[in-house]
C-alpha cells in the first residue's frame, strides 16, 4: 500500500515548491488581476441560488454582465463552492490556484505512468510541473482557466491512448470525455482547440478508412467522435449560448489592437531561452515575459527521442505513443512560429486565440510525456538516484521561477468592498457588456444602484439579485425610468404585473411609467437556446450515469452466461 502510495507522495512534494507563495499572506499583482473579484461574485450567485451561474451584478462596473455564460466557470465554481463554506474569497481562490496545479501533476503522472511505469511516470511529472510556462501562467499572467485546462490535457491524452488499445477503448472514451469537458469549462479557447483537433482527427481517419476500407481505422475514429460528443454533450449548457449569443456583448473588441494573433509570434530562439520578466507581450523578439521551454526540458526531451529511435525494443504500443507524441510536439512548436501564418488563417475564429504562444502548455506536456521514456521499465538503484539527480537539478533550475513579483499585504474582506469589484476588478475585463454601454471613466460613475429615483419619483427596494427584483417606485408624474443595469436576453420585466417589453439604448434598458405607485418586477431565466443547451447536457449525463451503472451489469451478466 505504502509503496503505491509513495508517488503521489512525491507529487505533492513537488507541487509545493510550485505554490508557495499561496500560502503567503497577502496577495501578488498578475495581468489578469480579477481572481479574487470573480470568485466573489461566483459565490454571491450560488448562494443566491443561481445555477448555473450566467450573470453576475458587481462586475461590469455595476451593470452587471453574464460573465460566466461566456467565461470559463470551472474553477470559479470551485473557488465560489469554498467561499459559500465559510473560507474567506482570498484563501479560496489561493486553494482554487493551488488545486489546479495539483490536478495538473496527479494526471500527467496518472497518463505517463501507465505507458513508462512509476520513474517514468515520476520524472514526466516533474518535467510537467516546472516547464516554465507553468510559472507564466500562474505568477506573470494570472492564467487560471488556462492553467486549469493545461491540467487536464494529459487526461486527455490518456483517454486518446486507451481508445487505441483493444479493450480499453470504452475506459478511453470515459476519460477522455470527461476530461475534455473540463478543458471546456475551464478555457473556453482551449477547450475550442483541442476538441476541434480532435474533431478534425477522427474526420481524417474516417476519411482514411473508407478509402483503405480498414475496420479498425473506422472504429477508432468513430470512438474519437464519441469521446466529442460527450465532452461537447456535458458542456453543451455552457458552449451553446456562449457561441450563440456573443453578438449580444464587446467581446470582439478584445481581438485585435494590442491582442492580434498576428503580433504575437514566439521567436525561435526565445523557446531556449529568453529573459524572465513579468511584462507583456509584443511583436518581435523583445517581450516583457519569458516564452523558454527550459534547457534542460528540451535536452531530456532530445535524449528520449535519440533512446528511442535507437532502441533495439520495437514495441507496436510504445511506438504510437512516441512518434504520435513527438510529431505533435513538432506540430505545436510550428504553430508558435510566425511561418505558421498561413495555417492560422485557415484555422476558423483563430483571432480569439489571441496569442499563438498559449500553446506552450500543451508542448510543456508532449515534452514531458517523451521524456519519461528515460525512464522506460528501468527499476534499478542506479536508475532511482539518475532521476533524484536529473529531477533535483529541473527543480533547483526552475523553481526559483514559481514566484511572484512582489507580495502586497491586504485584507480578505478589501476584495469584495464596492470599489473593488465595480471599478478596478470591472476595468481588468469588460468585454461582455453590450455593445454601446457607456464606460464610467472616473470612479464615481460607477452604477450605485439598480433602479434610481429622481426629483419626480420615489424608490423603494423590495428584494434583489443578480437574476431578480422586485421595486416599488412611487411617481408624480408619468416619465421614461432608464434602469442602471446591462441588458442582455433573458431579462423579462413587468409593471403591476403586467409584462411590459422596454426600450434598449446604448446597452440599457428604459421602462415607462404612469404618474401613480407602480410595482416593477424583472427576472433573469434562461432563453430558448439556454434550455437546449442545459436539456442536452442533463441527457448526456443522464446516459453516462445509466451506460456506467447498467453496462458494466449487463457485460458482467454477458460474461458470466459465456462461463
Amino acid at each position: 500500500m505504502m509503496k503505491k502510495l509513495f508517488p503521489f507522495l512525491c507529487i505533492f512534494v513537488l507541487s509545493f515548491y510550485t505554490i508557495r507563495p499561496l500560502f503567503s499572506p497577502g496577495f501578488f499583482p498578475m495581468h489578469d488581476d480579477a481572481q479574487v473579484a470573480r470568485v466573489i461574485v461566483m459565490a454571491k450567485a450560488l448562494e443566491n441560488g443561481q445555477f448555473p451561474v450566467r450573470i453576475v451584478s458587481d462586475l461590469g462596473y455595476g451593470y452587471g454582465y453574464p460573465l460566466f455564460n461566456f467565461y470559463g466557470p470551472l474553477p470559479y465554481y470551485i473557488g465560489g463552492m469554498l467561499t459559500v463554506l465559510g473560507i474567506d474569497a482570498l484563501t479560496a481562490t489561493k486553494m482554487m490556484i493551488g488545486i489546479g496545479v495539483v490536478i495538473g501533476s496527479l494526471s500527467m503522472y496518472l497518463c505517463a505512468s501507465s505507458f513508462f511505469g512509476t520513474l517514468g511516470g515520476l520524472f514526466s511529472t516533474v518535467l510537467f510541473t516546472y516547464v516554465p510556462y507553468r510559472a507564466v501562467q500562474l505568477y506573470v499572467r494570472g492564467a487560471i482557466g488556462e492553467l486549469w485546462a493545461t491540467s487536464f490535457l494529459p487526461l486527455v491524452l490518456f483517454g486518446l491512448l486507451l481508445i487505441s488499445q483493444k479493450g480499453k477503448r470504452t475506459k478511453g472514451i470515459l476519460i477522455g470525455g470527461l476530461s475534455l469537458s473540463a478543458v471546456i469549462l475551464s478555457h473556453t479557447v482551449f477547450g475550442y482547440i483541442v476538441s476541434g483537433g480532435i474533431i478534425l482527427v477522427a474526420v481524417l481517419l474516417f476519411a482514411v478508412s473508407l478509402c483503405w476500407k480498414k475496420e479498425s481505422t473506422r472504429s477508432l475514429s468513430l470512438s474519437l467522435i464519441l469521446l466529442s460528443v460527450i465532452a461537447l454533450g456535458i458542456t453543451a449548457f455552457f458552449w451553446i449560448p456562449a457561441m450563440t449569443e456573443i453578438p449580444y456583448t464587446n467581446v470582439y473588441k478584445v481581438i485585435g489592437k494590442s491582442a492580434d494573433y498576428k503580433d504575437h509570434y514566439i521567436c525561435f530562439s526565445q523557446l531556449w531561452d529568453s529573459p524572465w520578466g513579468y511584462g507583456g507581450s509584443a511583436p518581435g523578439c523583445l517581450d516583457g515575459m519569458s516564452f523558454k521551454l527550459g534547457k534542460l526540458h528540451i535536452l531530456s526531451f532530445i535524449a528520449a527521442f535519440f533512446l528511442w529511435l535507437f532502441s533495439k525494443r520495437r514495441e507496436k504500443r510504445l511506438n504510437l505513443i512516441m512518434i504520435g507524441t513527438i510529431l505533435l510536439s513538432g506540430l505545436l512548436v510550428f504553430l508558435t512560429l510566425q511561418n505558421s501564418l498561413v495555417v492560422w488563417k485557415f484555422i476558423p475564429f483563430s483571432s480569439f486565440v489571441q496569442y499563438p504562444w498559449r500553446i506552450l502548455g500543451p508542448i510543456g506536456l508532449c515534452m514531458g510525456l517523451v521524456s519519461g521514456y528515460l525512464f522506460y521499465k528501468r527499476q534499478s538503484i542506479v536508475s532511482i538516484l539518475c532521476i533524484f539527480i536529473l529531477g533535483g537539478g529541473i527543480v533547483l533550475v526552475n523553481a526559483k521561477l514559481f514566484t511572484p513579483q512582489y507580495l502586497y499585504d491586504r485584507s480578505p474582506e478589501s476584495f469584495g468592498v464596492f470599489e473593488e469589484l465595480r471599478w478596478r476588478a470591472s476595468k481588468v475585463s469588460d468585454e461582455y457588456l453590450p455593445k454601446g454601454i457607456k464606460i464610467p471613466e472616473i470612479v464615481s460613475q460607477i452604477v450605485q444602484e439598480r433602479v434610481t429615483g429622481n426629483e419626480f419619483t420615489k424608490v423603494v427596494k423590495i428584494s434583489e439579485t443578480e437574476i431578480q427584483g422586485t421595486y416599488e417606485i412611487e411617481a408624480e408624474r408619468s416619465q421614461e425610468l432608464k434602469l442602471n443595469m446591462a441588458f442582455f436576453p433573458g431579462w423579462t420585466y413587468s409593471i403591476n404585473g403586467v409584462q411590459v417589453k422596454p426600450k434598449v439604448v446604448e446597452g440599457q434598458p428604459y421602462m415607462i411609467l404612469s404618474s401613480r405607485i407602480s410595482l416593477l418586477e424583472m427576472r433573469f431565466s434562461d432563453t430558448p437556446v439556454r434550455k437546449v443547451g442545459n436539456g442536452l447536457t442533463l441527457i448526456t449525463i443522464i446516459g453516462i450515469v445509466v451506460f456506467i451503472v447498467y453496462g458494466k451489469k449487463t457485460i458482467g451478466n454477458h460474461r458470466h452466461t459465456r462461463l
